[in-house]
């Protein structure tokens, strides 16, 4: 049998399952706790050839790199941040931790996986309910490196974590815009802010920002930069446009996530990361319907549990796992954590 011919049969066959596989999800309910990006027609058909071997170079949409899967959790740990990347080549990246009272939840969280070492931390501010729990897990886990924001703090946890960093000898370094950060060839991040001038910044608007981007699929994590650090971002012009996943800034707070700040970055997804019945009333309903305008799907740590994203470079999926906040899964009609 010639190659194409045995392409073309199993396209086929690939359809077919498919088409089963889809079929049986459907009249589970299963798909509901599924976003699925490639539910476009035509995205699925170049899924399909690639299945098929098929080469389709030519083709606008692209192909997936090669190397695997990339996954990002957005831990649920309370009214914080703590964001685990895995990357197509096997490296693991954690953007903060949430508080010291999550450390040991994020901790778990990581042996569940089988992580036994973290080649990159990013503590992207020095506010507690960021690095706090960073200090369980500098405690008890190797790390290849820090990244910091560099902003002065005289908190007890922001000395605590850094005389650990000092303590362990871990190479440490300032996190400033227009870096690109080495840690899997597959991946491309880049450091979008802070600027040089950060002692002239608040603590939140000195956060780390990152832009992650894997085939052509975008990730923003923005740490609790508010609308002043938006407008210096796209000011630098280092900003990516139309990013998949957009990690809400501070919780969803009124002054992250300005109008002007998503026309350009454009979301297909956004991310909350938050406690359920916070005291600050995270998140502001300003910041939804300013989500929600921009077309946005909303997920929310405290409705959901953690959020995992998967992406193969051109599709994802998302799915959940509980959390801190006692949430396992979305409802299947998602109206509790799509807005």
């Amino acid at each position: 049998m010639s190659r194409r011919k045995r392409g073309l049969s199993i396209l086929i066959v690939s359809v077919l399952l498919c088409l089963l596989f889809a079929g049986l999800l459907w009249v589970s309910g299963w798909g509901g706790d599924l976003d699925n990006e490639c539910r476009d027609t035509g995205e699925i058909v170049l899924f399909l050839r690639r299945l098929a071997g098929f080469n389709d170079r030519s083709t606008p949409v692209g192909e997936a790199p090669d190397g695997g899967p990339l996954t990002v959790h957005f831990i649920d740990v309370g009214q914080g941040d703590a964001v685990l990347i895995q990357t197509p080549q096997g490296r693991v990246m954690l953007i903060d931790a949430g508080s010291a009272n999550a450390g040991e939840a994020v901790l778990r969280y990581l042996d569940e996986r089988g992580i036994s070492q973290i080649d990159l931390v990013v503590g992207t501010h020095p506010h507690e309910d960021h690095i706090g729990g960073l200090i369980a897990v500098l405690e008890n886990l190797p790390v290849g490196k820090v990244i910091d924001s560099g902003k002065i703090h005289t908190s007890k946890s922001y000395e605590k974590y850094l005389a650990l960093i000092d303590e362990k000898k871990i190479p440490f370094e300032i996190g400033q815009a227009g870096k690109e950060i080495a840690l899997d060839p597959s991946v491309t991040l880049k450091i979008l802010h802070p600027g040089p001038d950060i002692e002239d910044s608040n603590v939140n608007n000195s956060s780390v920002v990152i832009q992650l981007s894997y085939g052509e699929v975008d990730f923003l994590f923005t740490g609790d930069a508010e609308s002043e650090a938006e407008s210096e971002i796209l000011a630098r012009g280092y900003c990516c446009t139309e990013v998949t996943v957009l990690k809400v800034g501070h919780h969803g707070s009124s002054s992250s996530t300005s109008e002007d700040f998503l026309r350009a970055v454009a979301p297909e997804i956004a991310v909350i990361s938050l406690g359920r019945d916070n005291p600050y009333g995270h998140p502001h309903e300003e910041t939804l319907d300013r989500l929600a305008a921009a077309g946005a799907k909303i997920f929310r740590t405290d409705l959901a549990g953690s959020i995992v994203i998967t992406t193969d470079g051109i599709c994802h999926q998302i799915n959940t796992v509980p959390g801190l906040s006692g949430s396992s899964r979305p409802s299947p009609d998602a109206k509790e954590v799509i807005k």
